[in-house]
């Protein structure tokens, strides 16, 4: 492990700073890591050329998980900021019925997805068989 300062950037920004020569060493046959939320992952979204806001979450418009930039799509932590694992199970989900629809489009104007939907399922009717 290496202990870390925290100082802000130009920007206002908390960034981590290694403190040189505070390297350690433990013997251990498992580790689980807590670090908290520190932000989406910058390079890949820079080199994608996906907005962020002033905190650093990706921007998408109210109600929407599409990103500014084509086929990107954005959802929990990363979208909304550090927030309950609700929020992010109900974003993911939310995110992947845009996603399916936007994957359909193309085939079909009128595509509904069938995934589940913020508090519930998506009610279909069942066309009775000719042979009943």
């Amino acid at each position: 492990t290496v202990r870390v300062e925290w100082t802000k950037d130009s920007d206002g920004r908390w960034a981590m700073a290694e403190v040189p020569g505070s390297e350690q060493l433990y013997d251990a046959d498992l580790v689980l890591l807590a670090m908290g939320f520190l932000g989406p992952e910058n390079k890949v979204l820079q080199e994608l050329g996906v907005a962020q806001g002033p905190r650093s979450n990706v921007v998408t418009p109210e109600g929407s998980y599409r990103t500014a930039v084509a086929n990107v799509f954005a959802a929990g932590d990363c979208r909304r900021g550090q927030s309950l694992v609700v929020w992010g199970i109900n974003e993911g989900r939310q995110a992947a019925r845009e996603i399916d629809h936007f994957l359909k489009l193309p085939h079909d104007e009128n595509s509904v997805s069938r995934l589940p939907v913020s508090g519930g399922i998506v009610p279909r009717t069942v066309a009775a068989s000719a042979s009943a």
